[in-house]
C-alpha cells in the first residue's frame, strides 16, 4: 500500500509538473497509478519476497534485487502502455525518479521490516 501510494503520488506531482496545471485529470492520473501500482507491488512484491526468502539474501543483495526488478517492471510498463517506438531511447528519466524511491519503500517495508522483527 505504502509503495503503491508512494508511486501515485509522484506520479501525479511529475504530472502536474509537466502540464503545469492541477484539476480533476490529475486525480484520475493519481487514482489510475495507485491501481495499476498496487495491482503491480502485490504480485510483484510477494515474487520478490519469496525469491529473498528461497535464496536466503541479505539486506544489501534484496536491495539490489528490488530496485533492478521494480526498475525493470516500470521499464516494461512503459514500453506496455506507450507503445515506444524508438526502444531505449524513448524511456523517459522521469519514471526512475518513481520506481527508485519505490523500490526502496518496497524493500523497506518488506524486506528490510522482516529482519528487524526476525
Amino acid at each position: 500500500m505504502a509503495t503503491a501510494a508512494f508511486a501515485a503520488l509522484a506520479h501525479a506531482a511529475l504530472v502536474a509538473v509537466a502540464a503545469r496545471s492541477f484539476g480533476l485529470e490529475l486525480a484520475y492520473i493519481a487514482v489510475l497509478s495507485f491501481v495499476v501500482a498496487l495491482v503491480v507491488a502485490l504480485i510483484g512484491g510477494a515474487v520478490l519476497l519469496a525469491i529473498v526468502g528461497v535464496l536466503r539474501l541479505g539486506l544489501t543483495s534484496s536491495l539490489l534485487l528490488f530496485l533492478i526488478a521494480i526498475q525493470a517492471v516500470a521499464i516494461w510498463l512503459e514500453f506496455y502502455f506507450f507503445e515506444l517506438q524508438n526502444g531505449w531511447a524513448d524511456i523517459s528519466w522521469q519514471y526512475g525518479l518513481i520506481s527508485v524511491p519505490a523500490s526502496l519503500v518496497a524493500w523497506h517495508q518488506s524486506v528490510f521490516y522482516i529482519h528487524k522483527r526476525a
